[in-house]
């Protein structure tokens, strides 16, 4: 029985750590590498009046050749509105260090890309992530993913 309520506790635990988290997708590059031309895709299910925030996930090798990661991200919303961005993402400090958390050669970053996104229609948000670096691979990225957590009031 101490068994049972210890697990119990430890899965309220968990979920009551997360329970702002709506979306997270990762996908994992086997080549560790991400061709410009594979662009990623998110569908994300939204409510009508919700308010979210969005961050692109990035696992990158201690390898990455690059101090920024260029990426281009759009915005389809369940009512039909398209926003799109370029993004310029700082992956080191002036001193060249990664701004990532580190663990072996694998750097693991989340980077803001909208805040406090809201819906007028409930419906599927659709999310597409383009690599714009010029090369056709950009070696050392080991997974990229797309997260959304409830604003915070």
């Amino acid at each position: 029985m101490k068994r049972v309520l210890f697990l119990f506790s430890v899965i309220i635990f968990i979920s009551s750590c997360n329970s702002n988290l709506v979306y997270k997708e990762i996908r994992k590059f086997e080549k560790v590498s991400w061709n410009r031309f594979d662009i990623q895709n998110f569908e994300v299910p939204v409510t009508a009046g919700e308010e979210l925030d969005f961050f692109l996930f990035l696992r990158h090798h201690t390898y990455f050749p690059y101090d920024k990661l260029f990426v281009s991200i759009t915005f389809f919303s369940p009512s039909g509105d398209e926003r799109s961005a370029e993004y310029d993402f700082n992956l080191k400090d002036e001193k060249g260090k990664w701004l990532a958390d580190g663990m072996g050669e694998l750097w693991d970053i989340e980077l803001p890309i909208r805040q406090n996104m809201k819906f007028s229609s409930a419906g599927i948000c659709k999310v597409q992530i383009q690599n714009l670096y010029s090369k056709t691979e950009t070696p050392g990225i080991v997974e990229i993913g797309l997260i959304a957590r409830k604003s915070s009031d």
